[in-house]
């Protein structure tokens, strides 16, 4: 008797578990929503934030999210932060492998971005390492 409610309940708990690790992302219309100018600039350092915004991964392209990544540079303060924008066009990498954007808090990356009309900085490259 109690297998069987086990086997009833235990598919439900898992599905709610993958509903909430996706809990905030939707699918976005356009991966490119900003429009870029400005020579393209490099960052390095270590994500200390990312903020996941919209998300909509593909089996056959895994790691599209949007967000903010928060970097700060090598050898610069918490003053020196820099927020980049993500969009679902830029691959997301990790040790060789694309990941999502959660994933890269905390690593050492490798940031390149340019400035957009509408403001913010938003990245063309992301590339992290453990």
């Amino acid at each position: 008797m109690r297998e069987a409610v086990i086997s009833r309940v235990l598919p439900a708990v898992f599905a709610a578990l993958a509903a909430i690790s996706l809990m905030g992302c939707s699918e976005s219309e356009s991966g490119q929503r900003f429009t870029m100018v400005g020579e393209e600039r490099e960052v390095r350092g270590t994500v200390t934030d990312a903020k996941l915004t919209l998300c909509a991964p593909t089996p056959d392209q895994p790691g599209t999210c949007e967000g903010t990544l928060t970097v700060q540079p090598v050898g610069a303060g918490e003053a020196g932060r820099i927020a980049i924008e993500v969009t679902r066009n830029v691959r997301l990498m990790k040790d060789g492998q694309p990941v999502f954007l959660p994933q890269l808090k905390g690593t050492q990356a490798i940031i390149k971005y340019r400035a957009s009309q509408e403001g913010p900085s938003v990245a063309t490259s992301v590339t992290a390492s453990s």
